[in-house]
């Protein structure tokens, strides 16, 4: 009796302390996804935001593919939208998954969160525009790649949207966070390249300057795809009563947050700073 009055009481506790240490983990991975967001927010808007106040548009061309075209009204239209939105979404998304942001200010997250969906199906539409009328570099195995990540953002947004107005606020988390995750997409591409670097001692193999490469072919689809199954995985062991399986999660979420500070740390130097 004595036994088995013991390990009755132990699951509970030890599942308890399974769920705040993947508490903890997943607040320091979003912790470094933030700061590393907030990062790339400061380049769009000291690049992009101070050539357009000055009028140097020209210094656009420098670093984009098919960036400011003389004549295509449309096409830099939607270039300046893909651009500005992606300030504004990058800033925002965030917001959404701060607990006392949300408890505090419920106004507020309701219509940040409309915003946030319509400025991902914008940016999403604007981006479509610029893969099937202008190209991309990488040729057509990027363009897929592209592709399918504006489509997963328009459908998750359109989910999360649908889930909150059903008052479904469980799934509606969820189709929100996967929204989140497409939307970090271009984020994630760089981060991806920034710990490719970095494992590889400062070399990219597999990786050209047209991104036609093995690596650049990867990353196409897995800047959307991975962050999506880590998730999964994240949400299997959240529903899960195995302490063990808790315990593994939330040791893998320290792992991936210390590897997602390196990649943030190697794209700020690679592609932020020096612009």
């Amino acid at each position: 009796m004595n036994s088995t009055y013991q390990t009755t009481n132990l699951t509970p506790t030890s599942t308890a302390k399974a769920n705040q240490l993947m508490k903890k983990a997943t607040q320091l991975l979003f912790m470094v996804a933030v700061i590393g967001q907030l990062l790339f927010v400061a380049h769009i808007v000291s690049f992009y935001g101070s050539s357009f106040f000055t009028g140097d548009y020209e210094h656009w061309n420098k670093v984009l593919y098919n960036g400011l075209i003389e004549g295509d009204i449309i096409g830099n239209i939607a270039l300046m939208l893909h651009l500005f939105l992606a300030a504004v979404i990058t800033f925002a998304g965030p917001l959404q998954f701060i607990p006392k942001v949300r408890s505090k200010y419920p106004v507020f997250h309701r219509w940040n969160g409309r915003i946030y969906i319509l400025t991902a199906i914008l940016i999403s539409l604007a981006g479509l525009y610029m893969v099937f009328v202008r190209g991309v570099i990488g040729g057509q195995i990027m363009a897929m790649g592209n592709t399918l990540n504006a489509s997963l953002i328009i459908i998750f947004a359109i989910l999360a949207w649908k889930t909150a107005v059903a008052r479904n606020f469980t799934a509606h988390k969820r189709w929100a966070i996967r929204a989140f995750l497409v939307v970090s997409g271009v984020w994630f591409f760089r981060i991806g390249f920034g710990i490719w670097i970095a494992v590889n001692g400062g070399a990219a193999p597999g990786s050209s300057e047209d991104l036609g490469g093995p690596f650049d072919i990867f990353l196409a689809f897995a800047h959307s795809i991975l962050p999506l199954a880590i998730l999964e995985l994240y949400f299997y062991a959240k529903q899960k009563d195995s302490p063990t399986i808790k315990y593994a999660m939330a040791t893998f979420l320290f792992v991936l947050s210390g590897i997602l500070g390196v990649g943030v740390l190697m794209a700020a130097m690679i592609f932020w700073m020096p612009s």
